[in-house]
């Protein structure tokens, strides 16, 4: 079984790309087929496995029936009906996943139909073997310790979201406007195939600041609000891509909140934090360095992942591609982190913000105030070839309910607002680089059916 690895771009500045981190990998196994009229259960095991997330080749449900996939104590129960191809199952934590067909009562004859086929599986053992772009001391803290002592930070990260792609690989993103939209890195999510298999989840915190699940990948899972999303723009030299969710039945984002940028560019010293899922972690934030003061931008431009990138040393690791770079002033998202290194990096959200004016598609209040005018603005940058979306209908999915107040976390006045701090004149940081061998592979894995059908009745996250 293939552990967490990360695919690293080492360029000549000597920075690494904060690519997202690979957690798993897909697993063959014989086809798991159910009948339309009758009832089954089936098991998928994997020893030592962090989580589990069967692949559907294709789903079609009669009314009336309804596919369980849950932890064998039936837990984390999600349910499908209805009608779809190619797609994994939301993850379930553990190294099991129970799946239980229950027919329709009212089928009176017997149909040669079938109902589902698992043709695969992702896994993974969850071992960290990469890389990190950490400066010193990880500084890091789970979100939940600053809901009391610092709540503008800890609303900001409600926005903030947790994404499993593919089965098998993990960055960060958030919501960016009122419309349901969600920006991260075109590394992460580079076309519109991509963008139709990403578990999007939110509220993945855990309950108090020493939980040790605060330092597990996976670990305390929240609310996985959309398994696919409506592919919007990317660009390749900006790394983001913006997509807009296909929101689950019955849920709504307003909770959550939404985030904004602003007009301007990030200025030299300017206070930040960063909210994030680094190595698909319960939500951290970064905004101390090593000697406990506050990170600044220490550069507006280093060419480092991408051109006139701004700098920072504040810790981040792989699967943190896609998080918000903040301003402490204003509680607006100022840049991309896109980039690991000592500085770490990021794309200034403003030229983002300037490219998605220009195309037309910058989401609704997705920017604090109002424009600048004309003569005062930063002249736009010039579109690097961006990719638009294809031109094809939208997936059969409702709309979200979305708030319609000014936005929660960037709204709150910032906790004792000060001025910009004078430009750091302290030299950048050693870059420790940690790696740890993965663990000797486990024993082969295996499927176990299971003699009983499972009596589960999971409701929440219906489809």
């Amino acid at each position: 079984m293939q552990r967490l690895a990360v695919a690293v771009l080492t360029l000549a500045s000597g920075s690494v790309q904060a690519a997202m981190a690979v957690l798993g990998a897909d697993h063959n196994l014989t086809a798991v087929v159910a009948n339309v009229d009758a009832p089954m259960t089936h098991t998928i095991l994997e020893l030592s496995a962090v989580y589990v997330a069967p692949h559907f080749d294709f789903i079609a449900v009669p009314p009336g029936g309804y596919i369980t996939v849950s932890a064998p104590d039936g837990s984390q129960a999600v349910n499908y009906t209805g009608s779809r191809r190619d797609f994994y199952a939301e993850y379930i934590q553990g190294e099991a996943a129970l799946i239980t067909y229950t027919p329709p009562t009212d089928i009176v004859q017997a149909s040669p139909d079938n109902a589902f086929v698992i043709d695969r599986y992702a896994s993974g053992a969850g071992e960290t073997a990469a890389i990190e772009a950490i400066c010193g001391n990880d500084d890091t803290k789970p979100a939940v310790c600053f809901k009391v002592l610092d709540p503008p930070k800890y609303k900001a990260t409600q926005a903030v979201a947790r994404l499993l792609i593919n089965g098998t690989s993990l960055c960060t993103g958030w919501l960016f406007g009122s419309e349901g939209h969600l920006i991260t890195n075109n590394h992460c999510i580079p076309n519109a195939q991509t963008a139709s298999n990403i578990q999007f989840e939110f509220g993945a915190e855990c309950a108090t600041c020493d939980d040790p699940n605060g330092a597990v990948q996976l670990g305390c899972k929240g609310q996985v609000v959309a398994t696919s999303a409506e592919f919007i723009n990317t660009d390749h030299t900006l790394d983001y891509t913006l997509v807009k969710l296909n929101v689950k039945d019955n849920t709504s984002l307003a909770k959550f909140g939404y985030l904004q940028a602003r007009w301007t560019a990030p200025e030299l010293g300017e206070p930040i934090y960063i909210p994030q899922h680094p190595g698909g972690k319960p939500s951290r934030i970064a905004t101390l360095l090593d000697n406990q003061t506050i990170g600044t931008i220490e550069s507006t431009s280093i060419q480092t992942c991408s051109p006139d990138e701004v700098g920072y040393s504040l810790d981040t690791e792989p699967g943190a591609s896609g998080s918000p770079v903040i301003s402490t002033k204003d509680n607006t998202v100022i840049a991309l982190h896109n980039c690991g290194g000592c500085f770490n990096g990021a794309i200034k959200l403003n030229k983002i913000v300037d490219q998605l004016t220009q195309l037309k598609l910058l989401p609704a209040n997705a920017v604090k105030g109002t424009s600048p005018s004309p003569n005062t603005t930063t002249p736009a940058t010039t579109p690097s070839r961006p990719t638009r979306a294809p031109a094809t209908s939208r997936p059969n999915s409702p709309a979200p309910t979305l708030p319609t107040t000014t936005p929660s976390p960037s709204s709150p006045v910032p906790s004792q607002p000060t001025s910009s701090p004078a430009p750091s004149s302290r030299p950048s940081m050693p870059c420790k680089h940690k790696t740890r061998k993965p663990k000797k592979p486990k024993q082969p894995k295996t499927t176990v059916p299971s003699s009983t059908p499972s009596t589960t009745d999971a409701n929440d996250g219906s489809y």
